[in-house]
This record gives structure tokens, sequence and C-alpha cells, in this order.
């Protein structure tokens, strides 16, 4: 007996992690930290911590030419999953202090979402939790989740780390965890949508 297989995997969620070489974030941190002393910040999912309105430009070199390379992969890399070529729709800045974080929350009106990490002094700032869209809990047992693999697992955890950015589809719901340190935590947060948006 022989089995011609063909696995498909329909409805997956790519996550997309990239580490920025050669990048210098004195300007980006210097940047944020003037938005944040000048303007006023919103709460939206954040809980403590300072949300920045929508940036505009301009905005220091270093971050036009991070966004600028980041559209390039969206659009290169990305495009395979999403089959529409996008632009960088908005972005803003967080600064969570000790105890901050962000409650869970999806990014509506944008295709991609994302977060860039400005300045993480400590592994202990508060990870990015991407949660699991479907209702796949209520199926899996507990043997099964055990095994936590990609497939069966209910959330991800993914580290904060200064010069990385996370890409991830705008309708998968995310958490912030708290800042556990004294020093505060530095990202931006940005949306890709089409290109007639």
């Amino acid at each position: 007996m022989e089995f011609k297989v063909f696995e498909q995997l329909w409805f997956p969620t790519p996550v997309w992690e990239c580490n920025v070489e050669g990048i210098d974030n004195t300007s980006i941190k210097e940047y944020c930290l003037e938005v944040k002393q000048n303007k006023k910040g919103v709460t939206i999912s954040n809980r403590g911590g300072w949300h920045s309105s929508e940036l505009i430009y301009p905005i220091p070199d270093e971050l036009t030419k991070l966004f600028k390379d980041m559209e390039v992969f969206v659009n290169d890399v990305c495009y395979r999953h999403i089959g529409t070529p996008l632009k960088l729709g908005n972005f803003w800045i967080n600064i969570n202090k000790q105890g901050d974080y962000n409650l869970p929350h999806d990014h509506q009106k944008s295709i991609l979402s994302g977060v860039y990490y400005v300045d993480v002094p400590s592994d202990t700032m508060g990870d990015l939790v991407l949660h699991r869209g479907d209702t796949a809990e209520y199926f899996f047992t507990s043997d099964v989740q055990r095994s936590h693999t990609m497939t069966n697992a209910f959330s991800a955890t993914k580290p904060a780390k200064t010069s990385t950015f996370y890409i991830f589809p705008s309708w998968i719901k995310h958490h912030v965890e708290r800042n556990e340190t004294k020093m505060q935590r530095i990202s931006i947060a940005f949306n890709f949508v089409p290109l007639n948006a």
C-alpha cells in the first residue's frame, strides 16, 4: 500500500522575527524620549506606560531607513503569505516602566502589524505574547497540550530584544507582559496597510 501525500497548511499564522544588524538605535531612542517629553500620551491597550499618538514625519534618518527597509522586506518576504503589496500605515511609541503592560488587542484596519524594540536593557521587561485565533483549546486534551507544538500551542511568547522586530497578521490578538524591572523599555509599534488605503 502506498500513500501519495499532499500536505496543505490552510489558515496558517505566519510570524516573522528579524534581528536588525547595523542599526544605530541612539538617535531613535533620543527621538522617542523627546516625543514623550513634549507630547501627551494616550491610553488604548496600555495599562500604565506611555503610548504616543500616531506619529508623523519628520522622524530620525535611522528610523526612516528602518521603515523603508522594513517595507521592502514586507513586500518581498511577507508577500508570499499575504498576496497583496503593502505600505507602512501608521506607527507609535510605547515606553513601559516597572509594572506596565498591555492588554490583549488586535490592530483593525490593517493587514500586518508589528513591533520594533529600540531599547530593552533586560530580559524581564515584558515579552510579546501572540494568542491563538481559533477554538482549538476546547479540543486539545491536556495530554495533547503537554507536547506543546506550533500546531497545538494556545499562545506564542516572543522575547523583547533590542534591535529586533516581529511582524504578524493584524487580526492576531496579542498582549505585552508586565515590565518587572525598574528600567524602561522603549518600542515602536506599526501597521502595514494595502497600497490603496
